[in-house]
């Protein structure tokens, strides 16, 4: 006989299959999330998606054991994953919409065009000596040094920041960075070695890649501050195939 709590609990149950094999489709794109969001982020998503999961198993646990306490349990639980999930979505969408706009900080006119160049380390000074005349973006780990020269900056960091980025979070930075520059402007990058160190040196140069096409199909150029010395020789012939070295 086809009694009310033998259908609740047969709809319960195909829940929480269809729940499990969303679960498991999505974790066959791990690393792929991984490099969208980070390794942070990436994380608290899946933790708060496991919790989530878990709310859902002891709700149909509670229709075959209808203990009072579980009737409370399963809500809590699922209302704890989606809080989680929720809280790391909020702070992707910040980091993804961010946008800085480029400025002119020196007068002049750049002798540099529309490219993709490397300079090993300077002053920040001598650096927009090079872009005089040219509406400049920074994107770095040391913001003060750009900052006291009112230079527009986003910055390269795990801490909490309105014009921060977590160096892990290459997709969302790249976002942020062609979103925000237009014709005629040049981004500055000058922390490549903490991108390697966070990231591995093969998805930072694809995520450089990918800047560097961006920039010049928008008629932009790219400046990366780059020491010889941090990177391995098959690393630095990579990025001399790409960037042209100019004298900083």
């Amino acid at each position: 006989m086809v009694t009310y709590e033998g259908i609740k609990l047969a709809a319960e149950v195909v829940a929480f299959a269809s729940i499990t094999g969303v679960v498991y489709v999505l974790s066959t794109f791990r690393a792929m999330i991984r490099e969208l969001l980070g390794t942070s982020t990436a994380r608290w998503i899946w933790a708060g998606v496991l919790i989530f999961w878990l709310g859902y198993l002891t709700n149909v646990l509670n229709d075959v054991f209808p203990f009072e306490f579980m009737k409370v349990l399963d809500d809590v639980i699922v209302a704890i994953g989606m809080v989680v999930m929720a809280f790391s979505l909020v702070g992707v969408r910040r980091q993804i919409r961010m946008g800085v706009e480029p400025s002119v900080v020196l007068n002049g006119e750049s002798k540099l065009q529309r490219g993709a160049y490397m300079v090993k380390p300077a002053s920040p000074g001598r650096i927009l000596s090079l872009l005089s005349g040219k509406k400049v973006l920074a994107v770095t780990r040391s913001p003060h040094a750009y900052e006291v020269l009112n230079v527009p900056y986003i910055w390269i960091t795990n801490l909490d920041h309105p014009r921060a980025i977590s160096p892990t979070r290459l997709a969302p930075l790249l976002h942020s960075v062609i979103n925000s520059v237009d014709e005629d402007a040049f981004v500055v990058l000058d922390g490549i070695d903490y991108l390697v160190l966070h990231n591995g040196f093969e998805p930072t140069f694809k995520f450089l890649l990918s800047l560097k096409d961006a920039l010049l199909e928008r008629g932009a150029g790219v400046l990366l501050v780059v020491d010889p010395e941090a990177l391995e020789k098959r690393q630095l012939a990579m990025l001399e195939r790409e960037f042209s070295w100019i004298k900083g």
